[in-house]
């Protein structure tokens, strides 16, 4: 009979040497929270730019791309978007128990909250990609697919219904790996059992990278197929740059789920694979989004700078009225004395005021005789 396991103790036993630390574990919560909050931002900016591009910049009606790409964000759940949800359980358990934890530094009582948002965390990221490639597979067929491009098109539609029939499935078997379902998070109730956890992770991983790369390489093929020049091809082809980021964080995933399925260190394995799968949608997003970016995001640009420059324009304009302010000191009578008799001054300004004017009309007639000098003849001006 095996004893009752301490709650109270670490998860799995510490290598030899290690000291297990369970009052304050060395952890990286702070990363990822930062990159997590990183990428929501990101992939809210880039969706907002293209809502703006569409509806205001081309003053066009949202697509059915633009429907599905949203659902995922603001509708898809309880708890607002799929997406959104998924970076809060991240929080959640950054907040808590904490990632990047080793076994032996992680309380077995804390061991049931990190599986339970996990285990949440990881339906929002099903969830989310049942609409989110089939977004961008539609937009693409929408893009490159017009004309005579029917078998790209339809090509475009099949793989959007064969990734969302897989991910609708993969929900369903995770749901379902572990009887009871509470299972899954908590380890303590007896009779409980689960499917092999990391070979559905190992799988997840690798059908994950398939689409990726399917989804990456197909506007390819259209674009070095068309017309253009080569530099406009590889300026188009630069704006889905950010596939290889999915395609990047898919193959990541595959390695680690590899570490997975060969290492008992759970707690810390699991970590990255979190931080990848939120790294991985923003990819998505961020795909989807990209092509309608760069036109409207100029011109809010030169919006901008036309702001800023006349909002300088105006501070220097305000500027130089000061300094001409300043360098005459009496201009404030000057103002004051307009439309006044001078009667109204103090008889020393009236005085001055009077002076001055005496010696502007003595200068005057003055360069009056000159002027009359310079018009005479040569002769004349000799004998004179």
């Amino acid at each position: 009979m095996t004893e009752p396991l301490d709650p109270n103790g670490p998860v799995i036993p510490p290598p030899e040497g290690v000291v297990s630390n369970l009052d304050n574990p060395p952890n990286q919560n702070a990363l990822v929270q930062g990159l997590t909050s990183f990428f929501l931002a990101l992939s809210l900016i880039f969706i907002t730019i293209r809502i703006y591009a569409k509806t205001i910049y081309n003053n066009n009606r949202p697509t059915l791309a633009d429907c599905t790409v949203l659902l995922p964000i603001f509708v898809s759940s309880i708890r607002g978007g799929t997406y959104v949800a998924g970076c809060i359980f991240v929080y959640r358990v950054a907040a808590t128990s904490g990632f990047f934890v080793h076994g032996w530094d992680f309380r077995l009582k804390n061991l049931s909250w990190f599986y339970y948002n996990l285990f949440l965390g990881t339906q929002m990221y099903l969830a989310t990609m049942i609409f989110l490639k089939p977004a961008i597979l539609i937009e693409w067929a929408r893009i490159f697919g017009p004309g005579k491009r029917k078998g790209f098109r339809w090509t475009c539609y099949i793989l959007a219904g064969l990734n969302s029939t897989y991910y609708l499935i993969n929900i369903l078997i995770e749901v379902n790996s572990c009887q009871p379902r509470a299972y899954y998070w908590d380890k303590t109730i007896p009779g409980g059992h689960c499917l092999d956890g990391p070979v559905l992770s190992l799988t997840s991983a690798l059908v994950n990278l398939v689409f990726d790369v399917i989804i990456l390489v197909l506007p390819q093929t259209v674009i070095w197929r068309s017309d253009m020049s080569r530099r406009g091809k590889a300026g188009v082809s630069t704006v889905f740059v950010f596939g290889l980021l999915a395609v990047v964080s898919a193959a990541l995933r595959i390695a680690f789920g590899v570490a997975y399925v060969s290492n008992i260190d759970y707690t810390y394995i699991l970590s990255s694979q979190s931080i990848l799968c939120i790294a991985e949608l923003t990819a998505g997003f961020l795909v989807f989004a990209s092509p309608a970016a760069p036109k409207p995001v100029l011109h809010l640009f030169k919006q901008a700078e036309s702001s800023v420059d006349r909002l300088i324009g105006s501070k220097r304009e305000r500027s130089r009225g000061t300094n001409t302010e300043e360098q005459q000191p009496r201009s404030f009578m000057s103002l004051f004395s307009r439309g006044r008799s001078s009667s109204h001054l103090p008889d020393q300004v009236a005085e001055r005021d009077n002076l001055s004017l005496r010696k502007l009309s003595t200068s005057k007639s003055k360069d009056s005789n000159l002027s009359n000098r310079k018009q005479q003849p040569p002769g004349v001006s000799s004998l004179a």
